[in-house]
Protein backbone atom coordinates (compact mmCIF):
# COMPACT_ATOMS: atom_id res chain seq x y z
CA UNK A 1 0.00 0.00 0.00
CA UNK A 2 2.84 2.38 0.84
CA UNK A 3 4.56 1.62 -2.47
CA UNK A 4 1.33 2.41 -4.34
CA UNK A 5 1.02 5.77 -2.55
CA UNK A 6 4.62 6.64 -3.42
CA UNK A 7 4.11 5.92 -7.11
CA UNK A 8 0.76 7.71 -7.11
CA UNK A 9 2.44 10.74 -5.56
CA UNK A 10 5.06 10.73 -8.30
CA UNK A 11 2.40 10.62 -10.98
CA UNK A 12 0.85 13.71 -9.33
CA UNK A 13 4.05 15.78 -9.62
CA UNK A 14 5.18 14.98 -6.08
CA UNK A 15 8.46 13.85 -4.56
CA UNK A 16 11.39 12.97 -6.83
CA UNK A 17 11.92 10.05 -9.17
CA UNK A 18 12.06 8.88 -12.77
CA UNK A 19 8.96 8.17 -14.86
CA UNK A 20 8.57 6.78 -18.38
CA UNK A 21 7.09 9.18 -20.90
CA UNK A 22 4.15 8.48 -23.18
CA UNK A 23 6.62 8.19 -26.03
CA UNK A 24 8.47 5.30 -24.35
CA UNK A 25 5.22 3.53 -23.48
CA UNK A 26 4.03 3.74 -27.09
CA UNK A 27 7.36 2.34 -28.35
CA UNK A 28 7.16 -0.52 -25.84
CA UNK A 29 3.60 -1.27 -26.91
CA UNK A 30 4.57 -1.37 -30.60
CA UNK A 31 7.62 -3.54 -29.98
CA UNK A 32 5.61 -5.84 -27.74
CA UNK A 33 3.04 -6.31 -30.48
CA UNK A 34 5.77 -7.05 -33.06
CA UNK A 35 7.48 -9.55 -30.73
CA UNK A 36 4.15 -11.28 -30.11
CA UNK A 37 3.58 -11.66 -33.85
CA UNK A 38 7.11 -12.97 -34.34
CA UNK A 39 6.70 -15.41 -31.46
CA UNK A 40 3.57 -16.80 -33.08
CA UNK A 41 5.55 -17.33 -36.29
CA UNK A 42 8.18 -19.29 -34.32
CA UNK A 43 10.73 -16.51 -34.49
CA UNK A 44 14.02 -17.37 -32.77
CA UNK A 45 14.07 -16.44 -29.08
CA UNK A 46 17.57 -14.99 -29.13
CA UNK A 47 16.46 -12.41 -31.71
CA UNK A 48 13.71 -11.31 -29.32
CA UNK A 49 16.20 -11.00 -26.50
CA UNK A 50 18.58 -8.96 -28.64
CA UNK A 51 15.87 -6.47 -29.65
CA UNK A 52 14.74 -6.10 -26.03
CA UNK A 53 18.32 -5.54 -24.84
CA UNK A 54 18.89 -2.89 -27.53
CA UNK A 55 15.73 -1.01 -26.53
CA UNK A 56 16.63 -1.10 -22.83
CA UNK A 57 20.18 0.06 -23.55
CA UNK A 58 19.01 3.00 -25.66
CA UNK A 59 16.54 4.13 -23.01
CA UNK A 60 19.13 3.83 -20.21
CA UNK A 61 21.70 5.79 -22.21
CA UNK A 62 19.07 8.42 -22.87
CA UNK A 63 18.36 8.58 -19.13
CA UNK A 64 22.03 8.85 -18.21
CA UNK A 65 22.59 11.68 -20.69
CA UNK A 66 19.82 13.81 -19.20
CA UNK A 67 20.90 16.67 -16.89
CA UNK A 68 21.40 15.81 -13.23
CA UNK A 69 18.87 17.20 -10.77
CA UNK A 70 21.54 19.05 -8.84
CA UNK A 71 22.46 21.04 -11.96
CA UNK A 72 18.97 22.52 -12.30
CA UNK A 73 18.15 25.47 -10.04
CA UNK A 74 14.78 27.18 -9.80
CA UNK A 75 13.63 30.51 -8.36
CA UNK A 76 10.20 32.12 -8.23
CA UNK A 77 9.32 35.83 -8.35
CA UNK A 78 5.84 36.95 -7.29
CA UNK A 79 4.25 40.44 -6.98
CA UNK A 80 4.28 42.04 -3.55
CA UNK A 81 0.47 42.22 -3.64
CA UNK A 82 -2.19 40.55 -5.76
CA UNK A 83 -5.45 42.36 -6.49
CA UNK A 84 -8.59 40.24 -6.38
CA UNK A 85 -10.06 39.37 -9.79
CA UNK A 86 -7.16 40.83 -11.70
CA UNK A 87 -4.50 39.09 -13.81
CA UNK A 88 -0.99 38.95 -12.37
CA UNK A 89 2.25 37.43 -13.64
CA UNK A 90 4.47 35.01 -11.74
CA UNK A 91 7.98 34.43 -13.07
CA UNK A 92 9.87 31.15 -12.59
CA UNK A 93 13.59 31.28 -13.39
CA UNK A 94 15.36 28.02 -14.32
CA UNK A 95 19.16 27.89 -14.28
CA UNK A 96 20.54 24.95 -16.29
CA UNK A 97 24.16 24.43 -15.22
CA UNK A 98 24.60 21.24 -17.28
CA UNK A 99 25.99 20.88 -20.81
CA UNK A 100 22.78 19.39 -22.18
CA UNK A 101 19.44 21.06 -22.96
CA UNK A 102 16.16 19.63 -21.77
CA UNK A 103 12.42 20.00 -22.24
CA UNK A 104 10.78 21.13 -18.98
CA UNK A 105 7.33 21.56 -17.47
CA UNK A 106 6.30 22.37 -13.92
CA UNK A 107 3.41 22.70 -11.50
CA UNK A 108 3.51 25.41 -8.84
CA UNK A 109 1.88 24.92 -5.44
CA UNK A 110 -0.40 27.94 -5.70
CA UNK A 111 -3.69 28.17 -3.76
CA UNK A 112 -6.81 26.57 -5.22
CA UNK A 113 -8.48 29.99 -5.30
CA UNK A 114 -6.01 31.07 -8.03
CA UNK A 115 -7.04 30.33 -11.60
CA UNK A 116 -4.09 29.54 -13.88
CA UNK A 117 -2.69 27.38 -16.68
CA UNK A 118 0.92 26.23 -16.27
CA UNK A 119 3.37 26.33 -19.22
CA UNK A 120 4.07 23.06 -21.01
CA UNK A 121 7.25 21.83 -22.75
CA UNK A 122 9.58 24.78 -22.27
CA UNK A 123 13.03 24.41 -23.85
CA UNK A 124 15.81 25.00 -21.30
CA UNK A 125 19.12 25.59 -23.06
CA UNK A 126 22.43 24.36 -21.66
CA UNK A 127 24.42 26.74 -19.47
CA UNK A 128 21.60 29.29 -19.70
CA UNK A 129 19.11 30.99 -17.44
CA UNK A 130 15.53 30.83 -18.71
CA UNK A 131 12.58 32.84 -17.43
CA UNK A 132 9.11 31.30 -17.71
CA UNK A 133 6.03 33.45 -17.03
CA UNK A 134 2.54 32.30 -16.24
CA UNK A 135 -0.57 34.25 -15.27
CA UNK A 136 -2.77 33.83 -12.22
CA UNK A 137 -6.25 35.19 -11.48
CA UNK A 138 -6.94 35.26 -7.69
CA UNK A 139 -10.59 34.97 -6.71
CA UNK A 140 -10.45 35.38 -2.93
CA UNK A 141 -8.66 37.80 -0.61
CA UNK A 142 -6.33 36.66 2.10
CA UNK A 143 -2.81 35.54 2.93
CA UNK A 144 -1.62 32.39 1.16
CA UNK A 145 1.59 30.39 1.47
CA UNK A 146 3.29 29.17 -1.71
CA UNK A 147 5.85 26.52 -0.81
CA UNK A 148 6.90 24.00 -3.43
CA UNK A 149 7.64 24.00 -7.14
CA UNK A 150 7.33 20.59 -8.84
CA UNK A 151 9.54 20.21 -11.93
CA UNK A 152 9.64 17.53 -14.62
CA UNK A 153 12.15 17.52 -17.46
CA UNK A 154 12.67 15.09 -20.31
CA UNK A 155 15.84 13.40 -21.49
CA UNK A 156 17.31 14.07 -24.97
CA UNK A 157 15.21 11.46 -26.76
CA UNK A 158 12.21 12.12 -24.57
CA UNK A 159 11.93 8.56 -23.25
CA UNK A 160 12.17 9.40 -19.54
CA UNK A 161 11.16 12.24 -17.25
CA UNK A 162 13.01 13.18 -14.10
CA UNK A 163 11.24 14.87 -11.21
CA UNK A 164 12.57 17.48 -8.84
CA UNK A 165 10.83 19.31 -6.00
CA UNK A 166 12.13 22.76 -5.08
CA UNK A 167 11.03 24.39 -1.82
CA UNK A 168 10.55 28.15 -2.22
CA UNK A 169 8.60 29.61 0.69
CA UNK A 170 6.75 32.79 -0.27
CA UNK A 171 3.62 34.55 0.97
CA UNK A 172 1.00 35.84 -1.46
CA UNK A 173 -1.10 38.75 -0.20
CA UNK A 174 -4.39 39.05 -2.10
CA UNK A 175 -5.88 42.50 -1.49
CA UNK A 176 -9.25 43.93 -2.58
CA UNK A 177 -9.66 45.15 -6.15
CA UNK A 178 -8.36 48.73 -6.42
CA UNK A 179 -9.87 49.60 -9.79
CA UNK A 180 -12.15 52.30 -8.38
CA UNK A 181 -9.41 53.68 -6.15
CA UNK A 182 -6.93 53.97 -9.03
CA UNK A 183 -9.60 55.55 -11.19
CA UNK A 184 -10.21 58.21 -8.57
CA UNK A 185 -6.53 58.94 -8.00
CA UNK A 186 -5.99 59.27 -11.76
CA UNK A 187 -8.76 61.83 -12.23
CA UNK A 188 -10.61 63.11 -9.18
CA UNK A 189 -12.88 65.52 -11.08
CA UNK A 190 -13.93 62.85 -13.57
CA UNK A 191 -14.64 60.52 -10.68
CA UNK A 192 -17.06 63.07 -9.20
CA UNK A 193 -19.37 62.96 -12.22
CA UNK A 194 -22.93 61.87 -11.51
CA UNK A 195 -25.39 61.39 -14.38
CA UNK A 196 -23.41 63.78 -16.56
CA UNK A 197 -23.58 66.75 -14.15
CA UNK A 198 -20.40 68.09 -12.58
CA UNK A 199 -20.25 68.91 -8.93
CA UNK A 200 -20.93 72.62 -8.40
CA UNK A 201 -18.13 74.96 -7.47
CA UNK A 202 -17.83 75.81 -3.82
CA UNK A 203 -19.51 78.95 -2.53
CA UNK A 204 -17.58 82.20 -2.32
CA UNK A 205 -15.54 82.48 0.85
CA UNK A 206 -16.17 78.86 1.82
CA UNK A 207 -13.31 76.69 2.98
CA UNK A 208 -10.13 77.50 4.85
CA UNK A 209 -8.25 80.76 4.31
CA UNK A 210 -5.03 80.09 2.42
CA UNK A 211 -3.25 83.37 1.57
CA UNK A 212 -3.53 86.93 0.26
CA UNK A 213 -2.32 87.52 -3.29
CA UNK A 214 -2.51 90.18 -6.02
CA UNK A 215 -5.83 90.58 -7.75
CA UNK A 216 -5.95 89.33 -11.35
CA UNK A 217 -8.62 89.64 -14.01
CA UNK A 218 -11.31 87.04 -13.42
CA UNK A 219 -11.12 86.95 -9.60
CA UNK A 220 -14.31 87.44 -7.62
CA UNK A 221 -14.48 91.10 -6.50
CA UNK A 222 -16.25 90.01 -3.31
CA UNK A 223 -13.02 88.38 -2.13
CA UNK A 224 -10.96 91.59 -2.33
CA UNK A 225 -9.09 92.29 0.90
CA UNK A 226 -9.61 96.06 1.25
CA UNK A 227 -7.43 96.42 4.34
CA UNK A 228 -4.37 94.91 2.63
CA UNK A 229 -5.16 96.76 -0.60
CA UNK A 230 -5.12 100.12 1.22
CA UNK A 231 -1.94 99.20 3.07
CA UNK A 232 -0.01 98.06 -0.01
CA UNK A 233 -1.59 100.50 -2.47
CA UNK A 234 -2.43 97.50 -4.66
CA UNK A 235 -5.60 95.50 -5.11
CA UNK A 236 -5.24 92.29 -3.08
CA UNK A 237 -7.62 89.35 -2.85
CA UNK A 238 -8.15 86.50 -0.40
CA UNK A 239 -7.61 82.94 -1.58
CA UNK A 240 -9.45 80.00 -0.02
CA UNK A 241 -8.95 76.29 -0.33
CA UNK A 242 -11.28 73.41 0.49
CA UNK A 243 -11.39 72.34 4.11
CA UNK A 244 -9.01 69.54 5.00
CA UNK A 245 -7.50 67.99 8.05
CA UNK A 246 -10.87 66.65 9.21
CA UNK A 247 -11.26 63.27 10.89
CA UNK A 248 -13.08 60.48 9.08
CA UNK A 249 -13.76 57.09 10.64
CA UNK A 250 -14.69 54.18 8.37
CA UNK A 251 -16.64 51.37 10.03
CA UNK A 252 -16.60 48.01 8.20
CA UNK A 253 -19.29 45.49 9.12
CA UNK A 254 -18.03 41.88 8.91
CA UNK A 255 -21.15 40.28 10.36
CA UNK A 256 -23.18 37.36 9.02
CA UNK A 257 -25.35 39.39 6.63
CA UNK A 258 -22.27 40.72 4.83
CA UNK A 259 -21.69 37.24 3.42
CA UNK A 260 -24.69 37.49 1.05
CA UNK A 261 -23.46 36.65 -2.44
CA UNK A 262 -23.76 39.20 -5.26
CA UNK A 263 -23.00 38.89 -8.96
CA UNK A 264 -19.27 39.30 -8.25
CA UNK A 265 -18.22 38.36 -4.74
CA UNK A 266 -20.23 39.06 -1.60
CA UNK A 267 -21.26 42.23 0.20
CA UNK A 268 -18.04 42.40 2.21
CA UNK A 269 -15.96 42.44 -0.99
CA UNK A 270 -17.91 45.43 -2.32
CA UNK A 271 -17.72 47.18 1.06
CA UNK A 272 -13.93 46.79 1.20
CA UNK A 273 -13.52 48.20 -2.30
CA UNK A 274 -15.76 51.16 -1.43
CA UNK A 275 -13.93 51.69 1.87
CA UNK A 276 -10.52 51.86 0.23
CA UNK A 277 -11.78 54.23 -2.48
CA UNK A 278 -13.29 56.49 0.19
CA UNK A 279 -10.09 56.39 2.22
CA UNK A 280 -8.05 57.33 -0.86
CA UNK A 281 -10.33 60.31 -1.57
CA UNK A 282 -10.12 61.55 2.03
CA UNK A 283 -6.37 61.06 2.30
CA UNK A 284 -5.78 62.88 -0.97
CA UNK A 285 -7.80 65.79 0.43
CA UNK A 286 -5.54 65.92 3.50
CA UNK A 287 -7.99 64.41 6.00
CA UNK A 288 -7.24 62.02 8.85
CA UNK A 289 -8.67 58.54 8.24
CA UNK A 290 -9.17 55.73 10.76
CA UNK A 291 -10.74 52.31 10.18
CA UNK A 292 -12.64 49.95 12.48
CA UNK A 293 -13.67 46.44 11.34
CA UNK A 294 -16.16 44.61 13.55
CA UNK A 295 -18.82 41.92 13.90
CA UNK A 296 -19.73 40.69 17.35
CA UNK A 297 -16.31 41.99 18.44
CA UNK A 298 -13.70 44.41 17.15
CA UNK A 299 -11.44 42.75 14.56
CA UNK A 300 -9.22 45.58 13.36
CA UNK A 301 -8.49 49.15 14.35
CA UNK A 302 -6.31 51.54 12.34
CA UNK A 303 -5.42 54.76 14.15
CA UNK A 304 -6.12 58.04 12.32
CA UNK A 305 -3.39 59.44 10.10
CA UNK A 306 -3.14 61.47 6.90
CA UNK A 307 -1.21 61.22 3.66
CA UNK A 308 -1.60 58.70 0.83
CA UNK A 309 1.08 56.51 2.39
CA UNK A 310 -1.47 55.77 5.12
CA UNK A 311 -3.53 53.95 2.47
CA UNK A 312 -1.01 51.10 2.52
CA UNK A 313 -1.41 50.80 6.28
CA UNK A 314 -5.17 50.51 5.83
CA UNK A 315 -4.76 47.93 3.06
CA UNK A 316 -2.48 45.73 5.15
CA UNK A 317 -4.97 45.88 8.02
CA UNK A 318 -8.16 45.01 6.12
CA UNK A 319 -7.12 42.87 3.13
CA UNK A 320 -7.57 39.56 4.96
CA UNK A 321 -10.92 40.34 6.62
CA UNK A 322 -13.51 37.59 6.28
CA UNK A 323 -17.22 37.33 7.01
CA UNK A 324 -17.95 36.27 10.59
CA UNK A 325 -20.78 33.81 11.28
CA UNK A 326 -22.00 35.87 14.24
CA UNK A 327 -24.36 38.84 14.21
CA UNK A 328 -22.96 42.38 14.25
CA UNK A 329 -22.91 44.23 17.56
CA UNK A 330 -23.49 47.87 16.59
CA UNK A 331 -23.78 49.09 20.18
CA UNK A 332 -20.34 47.70 20.96
CA UNK A 333 -18.65 49.33 17.96
CA UNK A 334 -20.28 52.73 18.56
CA UNK A 335 -19.10 52.65 22.18
CA UNK A 336 -15.63 51.63 20.99
CA UNK A 337 -15.51 54.56 18.55
CA UNK A 338 -16.49 56.99 21.30
CA UNK A 339 -13.56 55.78 23.38
CA UNK A 340 -11.04 55.92 20.51
CA UNK A 341 -12.15 58.99 18.59
CA UNK A 342 -11.98 61.99 20.92
CA UNK A 343 -12.20 64.62 18.15
CA UNK A 344 -15.32 65.37 16.16
CA UNK A 345 -15.42 62.98 13.23
CA UNK A 346 -17.47 61.88 10.25
CA UNK A 347 -18.49 58.25 10.87
CA UNK A 348 -19.20 56.22 7.73
CA UNK A 349 -20.72 52.83 8.52
CA UNK A 350 -20.56 50.34 5.63
CA UNK A 351 -23.13 47.73 6.58
CA UNK A 352 -26.38 45.98 5.74
CA UNK A 353 -29.03 48.68 6.10
CA UNK A 354 -31.83 46.21 6.87
CA UNK A 355 -29.99 44.71 9.84
CA UNK A 356 -29.11 48.16 11.17
CA UNK A 357 -32.68 49.44 10.81
CA UNK A 358 -34.26 46.50 12.63
CA UNK A 359 -31.69 46.59 15.46
CA UNK A 360 -33.61 48.38 18.24
CA UNK A 361 -30.84 48.29 20.85
CA UNK A 362 -28.59 50.78 19.02
CA UNK A 363 -31.01 53.73 19.22
CA UNK A 364 -29.64 55.06 22.53
CA UNK A 365 -25.99 54.63 21.44
CA UNK A 366 -26.71 56.36 18.15
CA UNK A 367 -28.33 59.32 19.90
CA UNK A 368 -25.30 59.66 22.15
CA UNK A 369 -22.75 59.49 19.36
CA UNK A 370 -24.60 62.00 17.15
CA UNK A 371 -24.14 64.65 19.84
CA UNK A 372 -20.46 64.80 18.94
CA UNK A 373 -20.00 63.07 15.58
CA UNK A 374 -21.71 63.13 12.21
CA UNK A 375 -23.03 59.65 11.41
CA UNK A 376 -23.84 58.21 7.96
CA UNK A 377 -24.70 54.59 7.08
CA UNK A 378 -23.91 53.28 3.61
CA UNK A 379 -25.40 50.03 2.36
CA UNK A 380 -25.67 47.98 -0.83
CA UNK A 381 -28.92 48.25 -2.73
CA UNK A 382 -31.09 45.13 -2.68
CA UNK A 383 -31.44 44.52 -6.40
CA UNK A 384 -33.99 41.73 -5.98
CA UNK A 385 -36.21 43.93 -3.82
CA UNK A 386 -35.94 46.78 -6.32
CA UNK A 387 -36.83 44.42 -9.16
CA UNK A 388 -39.91 43.22 -7.27
CA UNK A 389 -41.02 46.81 -6.72
CA UNK A 390 -40.60 47.79 -10.38
CA UNK A 391 -42.26 44.71 -11.89
CA UNK A 392 -45.63 45.10 -13.63
CA UNK A 393 -48.35 43.20 -11.68
CA UNK A 394 -49.71 40.81 -14.29
CA UNK A 395 -51.06 38.34 -11.73
CA UNK A 396 -52.39 38.48 -8.19
CA UNK A 397 -49.24 36.77 -6.88
CA UNK A 398 -46.96 39.29 -8.57
CA UNK A 399 -49.10 42.15 -7.27
CA UNK A 400 -48.74 40.83 -3.70
CA UNK A 401 -44.98 40.52 -4.07
CA UNK A 402 -44.79 44.06 -5.47
CA UNK A 403 -46.87 45.39 -2.56
CA UNK A 404 -44.68 43.68 0.07
CA UNK A 405 -41.51 44.99 -1.62
CA UNK A 406 -42.87 48.55 -1.65
CA UNK A 407 -43.85 48.27 2.00
CA UNK A 408 -40.40 47.10 3.02
CA UNK A 409 -38.69 49.88 1.09
CA UNK A 410 -41.02 52.53 2.57
CA UNK A 411 -40.41 51.22 6.09
CA UNK A 412 -36.65 51.26 5.53
CA UNK A 413 -36.72 54.83 4.20
CA UNK A 414 -38.84 55.93 7.17
CA UNK A 415 -36.53 54.32 9.72
CA UNK A 416 -33.42 55.82 8.14
CA UNK A 417 -34.90 59.32 8.35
Amino acid sequence: MTLFKNWWGRLLFQDRGVLPTAKLLVILAIIGFILTVLAINHFLIHHVLIMTAILISISLIDLLLSPKRSLLEAHRSIPEEFERQKNHTITVTIQNNSNRPCMLRFVDQIPTSFQTIFPYNQMIKAQRMTEINYHVFPLERGEYMINKLYIRYKSMLGLWEKQKTVTIRQVAHVIPNLEETNRYLASAQRYLLHEGIKIRKQKTGMGEFSKVRSYVVGDDPRKINWHQSAKLQEVMTNEYEPEHGKHITLLIDCGRMMGVELDKGNRLEKVLEATIATAAAALKNGDYVSVVAFSSKIHTYVAPAKGLEHLQVILRAVYALQVDASESNYTNVLHYVQLKQKKRSLLLLFSDVDTFVYEETILHSLQQIRKKHLFIIIGIEDEQLQAKRNIYPLTVRIAMEKTIAQKQLQFKAKQIK
